[in-house]
């Protein structure tokens, strides 16, 4: 009697410990999906995540073996490889009642708070890129004041060399203050 709520007991942490990977996994495909989805991502991001998708697929397949497995063991529903890939958010993933906690109660598997959180990480980006695009926009001014002052000081040495490059670097140097003012003018 003890040696076979023993064994029961054993199966069952067996399926839950199965049923909890299985769940982590596909909640973390899930999420990748819904990312590479968004129109910010990036391609090197997306292919980055595609590559892990693959990975993950095949670690999602060894899950769902091990879940078969343990499920078998305790007359419990199966899975179909087929039926777990097509999975398209958490309300499909009926599995996740027979779980020890629904994680569809946490507050990170709302759909609003999932966008909340990525309206946050972008104006947290935005403000990252402010800083930077501060910290260009003071090079470029730099750059063009100290380029305009070289190609002065050089045609001015030029004219009193009378070299016949003066009209040439003085044509360059005209060129560049145009270019420099609409620059200044957007920044």
């Amino acid at each position: 009697p003890q040696w076979r709520t023993a064994a029961e007991y054993f199966s069952t942490r067996e399926y839950q410990k199965a049923l909890a990977k299985l769940e982590s996994l596909v909640v973390a495909r899930l999420f990748e999906l819904h990312k590479m989805g968004l129109s910010g991502t990036g391609y090197k991001l997306r292919t980055h995540i595609n590559k892990a998708l693959k990975t993950r697929c095949k670690a999602i397949q060894a899950a769902l073996r091990r879940y078969n497995d343990a499920a078998k063991a305790l007359n419990r529903q199966q899975l179909d490889w087929k039926d777990v890939a097509t999975y398209g958010s958490l309300a499909d993933f009926e599995l996740l009642q027979e779980c020890r906690e629904d994680i569809r109660e946490r507050p990170w598997a709302e759909s609003k708070n999932r966008q909340a959180a990525l309206h946050w990480l972008r104006l947290e980006r935005a403000k990252e890129e402010r800083e930077r695009l501060n910290v260009e926009v003071s090079r470029l001014a730099n750059w063009m004041s100290k380029e305009e002052t070289l190609l002065s000081v050089t045609a001015d040495r030029l004219r009193h060399e009378a070299s016949p490059l003066v009209t040439a670097l003085e044509d360059l140097l005209a060129h560049r203050l145009r270019q420099n003012r609409i620059h200044r003018q957007r920044i």
